[in-house]
């Protein structure tokens, strides 16, 4: 792929046609070249320059793909440079062709002496390797708060994503269902150690169950124009951080009907990666961000087959790895052991998403503006896998279709409480707990919130949280200056908050000195 830490490689490949012999001269390129380095996948050889990485088809033809003439694997590095420029348009520069020029091979846009075009090689940016999101989780030096920029980005990405027939055809249950059923038969023929036949099957039956109750959901989607040409691969090894931004690249290219998918299909695949390796605060920061930008909380009940469906892909794709190497004398044992304990772990996980007991709740974390009620709804994500509705950020989604609401007038403000508790009543209603983020100075919304948590039988944990009125105007002045919190609340409306809430005297009410530090939110059960 783009991402990769070059190594100087500049032996001769015997394996290599002669035009990509040629790619590990410098003098073949349209710039200064100190390294060359060759990666080679299934489907792609990936020559790293520094600077700039040349991807080149290989003429294969696994029946999901075929670049086996010139013009297809033109067509298919076009289709790749088009697709992912939509979310990475800084790291896809161009399609170059390889052509011959005076008996010599060069890369570039041939001129009228250039005598044969014999390849095309999509043009990148190469950036380091260890700014991909797998590469900065595993060394410590990750910062959340790059997953709310990314859930924004892949929010409005899916918002402005091409929908029509062609596109909504993929969308049919029996897609799915065969998907989830063809990675399990893959994995039946070489079953990874410490699962058999059995246990795939076993899950192949429990994933055609939940399919069969889900058909009149998933067509509804189908038809609600949720199927939409997406992203496709979207996970921590396809995002990096570039230019200080969350970038996602290397979107599937070679498959509509693996790309054109639900929406909540999409993001799922990310929520079950960062659930791979404990880390599940990371996915649901992600997940909430994305749905309070986009709205899309009807989608969250099909989470858990599109959870299920993505981990059942990382096992296929463990499970074919392993089995390559089985058939490379060169490989370790210790290797094949890793890809089939990593198979095993996937298709646990999917066995998992679909047999979890719904356990839903409500937790409310209110108070004045600047009290940290955001920074402690996320402490919480750290013990519960929960999605955060925030006032500012619901504020801010409906206010787009309310341009002549002031956005902290009394209208305003009943319009986001009722669109807060619509999203919690869904959520909640889809099994998975719903963290709500407002100030909740007016007794009707508390009385609301409790209203709801008992409509629907489920639990109530309401925290209010305390603190000087000299430590809120700091706070907010500072976050002011800052520019980066999505609160619009300044001093004058903190100052109109102080003069116009009272204490609130519900017995339900938890209340937490917030200019100390407090004890992490983990769940109901947990609260004494």
């Amino acid at each position: 792929m783009i991402a990769s830490t070059p190594t100087t490689s500049t032996r001769i490949h015997e394996d290599l046609p002669d035009h990509l012999l040629s790619l590990l001269d410098p003098s073949t390129y349209p710039h200064p070249v100190n390294e060359i380095s060759l990666i080679q996948t299934h489907i792609s050889w990936v020559f790293l320059t520094g600077g700039y990485v040349y991807k080149i088809k290989k003429p294969v033809d696994f029946g999901f793909l075929d670049f086996t003439t010139l013009n297809k694997r033109k067509n298919a590095c076009l289709d790749e440079l088009r697709l992912n420029r939509r979310l990475a348009p800084d790291l896809y520069l161009d399609v170059l062709s390889i052509y011959i020029c005076n008996d010599c091979y060069l890369i570039g846009k041939p001129d009228e002496s250039a005598d044969q075009i014999v390849d095309y090689a999509l043009q990148m940016v190469q950036f380091d390797q260890q700014d991909l999101f797998s590469n900065r989780l595993m060394h410590g030096n990750f910062n959340p708060r790059w997953m709310d920029q990314l859930g924004k980005i892949i929010a409005d990405f899916h918002l402005n994503a091409d929908t029509n027939p062609h596109i909504k055809q993929y969308g049919s249950p029996e897609f799915l269902l065969r998907h989830m059923l063809e990675n399990l038969d893959i994995a039946e023929r070489n079953p990874p150690a410490g699962l058999s036949v059995s246990d795939l099957k076993i899950l192949g039956a429990m994933s055609s169950e939940h399919m069969k109750q889900l058909e009149k959901r998933l067509s509804e989607r189908q038809q609600s124009g949720y199927i939409r040409d997406c992203h496709g691969d979207l996970h921590l090894k396809n995002i990096t951080l570039y230019n200080s931004q969350p970038t996602p690249f290397d979107c599937i290219e070679f498959s509509d009907e693996f790309r054109m998918i639900d929406t909540m299909n999409d993001v799922a695949f990310l929520v079950m990666d960062c659930d791979s390796i404990e880390r599940s605060d990371l996915g649901y920061r992600f997940l909430s961000r994305y749905l309070e930008r986009c709205g899309d909380y009807e989608g969250v009940d099909l989470l858990p087959i599109y959870l299920s469906y993505r981990a059942g892909v990382r096992g296929k794709v463990s499970s074919l790895l392993a089995q390559e190497l089985m058939n490379n004398e060169a490989s370790s044992s210790l290797e094949v052991e890793s890809l089939h304990s990593q198979a095993t772990h996937y298709f646990l996980m999917a066995k998992q998403y679909l047999s979890e007991n719904q356990n839903p709740e409500l937790i409310v974390v209110a108070g004045l503006s600047g009290s940290g009620k955001s920074h402690l709804a996320l402490t919480a994500l750290e013990h519960l896998k929960a999605i955060i509705i925030r006032s500012d950020a619901t504020r801010k989604r409906i206010a787009k279709d309310h341009p002549e609401l002031p956005m902290y007038g009394n209208e305003m403000h009943r319009r986001t409480y009722r669109a807060m508790f619509d999203a919690a009543a869904t959520t909640l209603r889809a099994g998975i707990p719903v963290i709500l983020d407002a100030t909740f100075l007016h007794p009707a919304s508390r009385e609301s919130a409790a209203a709801l948590a008992a409509e629907l039988d489920v639990p109530l944990t309401f925290y209010w949280l305390d603190i000087n009125n000299e430590t809120l105007r700091e706070r907010v002045q500072q976050r002011s200056r800052k520019g980066v919190d999505i609160s619009d609340a300044d001093l004058q409306v903190l100052e109109q908050q102080i003069g116009q809430h009272e204490q609130p005297s519900e017995s339900y009410i938890i209340y937490i000195d917030s200019s100390r530090s407090w004890p992490p939110i983990k769940s109901s059960t947990a609260i004494g």
